[in-house]
């Protein structure tokens, strides 16, 4: 049972890494060439800031949770 579950998080964990670098590549790209670039979506960086925006707007409670995502995914990488 152990090797089951440590073999599914290290799925999750290479899942995860997969989706951070997408998203660092897609961000680096709409700088570079502009917010239509295809195969990434469309304006990730208005995205993101508006994802960002919005967490800036419930104050502390937006800081616990950013504090709370980032202290589990450093965990989940060890």
């Amino acid at each position: 049972m152990n090797a089951w579950i440590s073999r599914i998080s290290g799925y999750l964990n290479k899942f995860l890494e997969l989706g951070v670098v997408l998203l660092a590549v897609s961000v680096i790209a709409e700088i570079l060439f502009g917010p239509n670039v295809p195969f990434f979506g469309s304006q990730v960086t208005n995205n993101l800031i508006t994802l960002l925006n919005n967490l800036g707007e419930q104050g502390v409670a937006a800081l616990i949770i950013v504090f709370a995502v980032i202290f589990v995914y450093r965990k989940f990488l060890k």
